[in-house]
């Protein structure tokens, strides 16, 4: 007698229940949605501060390696205070004719200014910055078979590989090779950031960039041998000149940044009477 009692559940009630499994189905779709994107974002993130750390520690550990160097002409290079010299004449080593090489941080510089220096017996390595060579952006695509010297600079996304045949090696006897190990390690950047086979691209604001800063306080000094202007001046900085490194990777459409600077090389002042720079004003006389 009590079951003929039960009625059961009524329509308002089913469609009430059927209502809340519902909404708690599409909360915990939602919450998966998000799990997986935030697993990939962080996957990415990791990615990004394990390339950022390999560049600083390959152009903090490559520092004395010399750009633009010929493979025959490697050993007439030697060190002195720091700088590098190649040597003009094999029965005068350290004479007046050495020149002074561009390491590393100072190579690349170059690069970014649009020159191409070299690291010969008697050749002139001076750098010039010009401003509309400095801003260049590096477009590379998986059409690019090779890569000539230039900075890491890539903003627009590359094509998606098709085929395994499209990606370019980095190593083995296929890789694009220079004589010198600068040249190699930036191709190697580029490769890696450039092409769709490390960091996810979105759009144009994920871009990756490797900058090199030049830091001192000296001024131009005609009477003292070797001295010139630099790029940046800053009164902390004793030194004849010191490199700052600068690296961004943007992730996830630009809401995630990356950035790492670190120093990158330094070149201790050597004779002749300091020209620290003087900030002045407007009548010329300083502040």
């Amino acid at each position: 007698m009590k079951r003929l009692k039960q009625k059961g559940l009524s329509i308002i009630e089913a469609l009430i229940a059927t209502a809340l499994i519902g909404i708690g189905f599409i909360a915990i779709f939602q919450m998966v949605n998000f799990s997986v994107n935030s697993i990939n974002t962080s996957g990415e993130r990791t990615k990004a501060n394990f390339l950022t750390t390999m560049v600083a520690e390959g152009i903090i550990g490559y520092r004395d390696t010399i750009g633009g160097l010929k493979k025959e002409d490697q050993n007439k290079i030697y060190y002195k205070d720091g700088k590098a010299y190649i040597v003009a004449d094999a029965d005068d080593p350290g004479g007046e004719g050495d020149t002074e090489c561009k390491k590393f941080a100072e190579y690349y510089m170059a690069l970014a200014a649009g020159k191409k220096p070299s690291c010969t017996p008697g050749g002139s390595v001076e750098l010039e910055m010009t401003d509309e060579s400095d801003n260049q952006w590096t477009n590379v695509t998986s059409g690019s078979a090779n890569i000539e010297e230039q900075k890491v600079q890539i903003k627009k996304c590359p094509d998606k590989f098709s085929e395994t045949a499209s990606v370019k090696p980095i190593h083995g006897d296929n890789a694009q090779k220079f004589e010198d190990a600068p040249r190699n390690k930036i191709v190697k950047w580029i490769r890696l950031l450039g092409e769709d086979r490390s960091v996810r691209c979105k759009s144009e604001k994920d871009f990756k960039t490797v900058d090199m800063f030049e830091l001192c306080i000296w001024a131009n000094d005609p009477g003292v041998k070797n001295t010139r202007a630099c790029q940046i001046s800053n009164s902390n900085v004793y030194d004849e000149a010191m490199y700052i490194g600068r690296i961004q990777i943007n992730l996830n459409n630009g809401k995630k940044r990356k950035f790492l600077y670190f120093q990158a090389d330094y070149k201790t002042k050597q004779g002749g009477s300091p020209s620290p720079v003087v900030d002045e004003d407007e009548d010329g006389e300083g502040l």
